[in-house]
């Protein structure tokens, strides 16, 4: 708890004396910082300190991380902090920046706070991942572990029909040249090659 006060008092001590420019070069923001280690008392001292809550990591520190984050938001989803969640989307955070939706991260969470919080402030019911598209939402696809999410979700108006749609119709559906793999295809004898030598 002391060390906490301590911390708390040193980062009050840093914030006016911080070149804001500087920290926007190094590419993370200490905001990040604050809500990756659920720091609510110093992501509040860099909130009202003027902070941009809407401020993204930089290209190459976002590839550090797997899911490709890039906003506090995210952090604060991710680590389910319904307080710090709450302080930045408060503070005019955009829930729809990240390339994984943070409505998706709650409701693998299955959180319905956090989803309500989300979708209060204008995140997307329909949302999308581009890296993994699909012909409907992925918010139908993380939730179908809680058919209570699911329903939450379908009350509010998510895309279901999407689900029952096919770009094909009744039609036929082309067939799919799929690569056989070389461990079930029949194995071709092969012929002996025959290598002459010459004796002259």
């Amino acid at each position: 708890m002391l060390i906490c006060v301590l911390v708390f008092q040193i980062v009050s001590m840093l914030i006016p004396v911080t070149s804001r420019t500087r920290v926007k070069r190094s590419g993370i923001s200490p905001l990040h910082l604050a809500a990756e280690r659920n720091n609510d008392d110093i992501l509040e001292e860099l909130i009202d300190a003027g902070y941009d809550v809407n401020t993204a990591l930089s290209q190459e520190r976002s590839c550090l991380y797997e899911d490709r984050r890039t906003t506090p938001l995210y952090f604060a989803v991710f680590n389910n902090n319904i307080y710090a969640t709450e302080l930045l989307l408060q503070a005019g955070a955009n829930p729809n920046v990240d390339l994984i939706n943070p409505l998706l991260i709650s409701i693998r969470h299955g959180c319905l706070k956090t989803m309500k919080l989300l979708l209060d402030h204008g995140a997307n019911i329909d949302a999308y991942i581009t890296s993994h598209p699909t012909t409907f939402p992925a918010t139908i696809m993380f939730s179908m572990k809680y058919l209570s999410v699911l329903k939450y979700l379908l009350d509010l108006g998510c895309d279901a029909v999407s689900c029952f749609e096919c770009q094909y119709g009744n039609g036929p559906h082309p067939v799919l040249n799929y690569r056989r793999d070389r461990l079930n295809d029949p194995q071709q004898p092969k012929q002996p090659t025959i290598i002459q030598v010459s004796t002259a």
